[in-house]
């Protein structure tokens, strides 16, 4: 953790330092989202850079270090999608995944969605974009729901590559869903 609540002063960052830990939680899918805020909270407000600026330059530094390292953790690990990938790079250190593979079925199903979105954005079909929103947000919800068995499944199998495939290709597939729903969400702001 950046700070200590003992002594009341900045921790050195070391290389290895890691998002759970910077924010004092385990290190496991399973994060409790209160808790997190709770943390993140409690943490920010004796590291942020403005209550440094009277001290000497090292403390700055530290304290610039130590508060990026915290906001990256905290956005990190309240998206359960970013925690996931996150946690997948910490188990999988020396493990080279493709990020782009998808099961065959799903990439057929992304490239009719994004043939109908298109059609739909040109024809300016608001009631058609809603519906397929309301579509890729339960298929989006689907894939996170998944998450957590697949990790608790990953810490009780002998031989995880399978579970740790599918949790790439689950990951993999959020980003085609996030990207298409970007696209809906940019033409309902314009």
């Amino acid at each position: 953790m950046p700070f200590c609540f003992d002594c009341s002063s900045l921790q050195s960052i070391s290389e290895e330092s890691d998002y759970f830990s910077a924010l004092g939680i385990s290190s496991e899918f399973d994060v409790d989202p209160d808790l997190l805020e709770e943390k993140f909270q409690h943490i920010a407000s004796e590291l942020h850079p403005d209550f440094y600026l009277n001290s000497n330059p090292q403390e700055k530094r530290l304290s610039e270090r130590a508060s990026t390292l915290l906001n990256q953790a905290y956005d990190s690990l309240k998206d359960p999608f970013k925690r996931a990938d996150y946690l997948m790079s910490l188990k999988c250190k020396n493990v080279k995944w493709n990020d782009r593979v998808i099961p065959p079925t799903f990439l057929q199903e992304m490239f009719t969605l994004q043939e109908e979105l298109d059609e739909m954005l040109e024809n300016q079909d608001q009631q058609g974009l809603l519906k397929m929103r309301e579509v890729l947000e339960n298929r989006f919800q689907d894939l996170e729901s998944g998450l957590l068995p697949s990790f608790r499944m990953l810490d009780s199998v002998e031989e995880p590559e399978t579970v740790l495939e599918k949790l790439q290709m689950d990951l993999n597939a959020e980003r085609y869903l996030r990207r298409l729903l970007d696209r809906i969400k940019i033409e309902e702001t314009t």
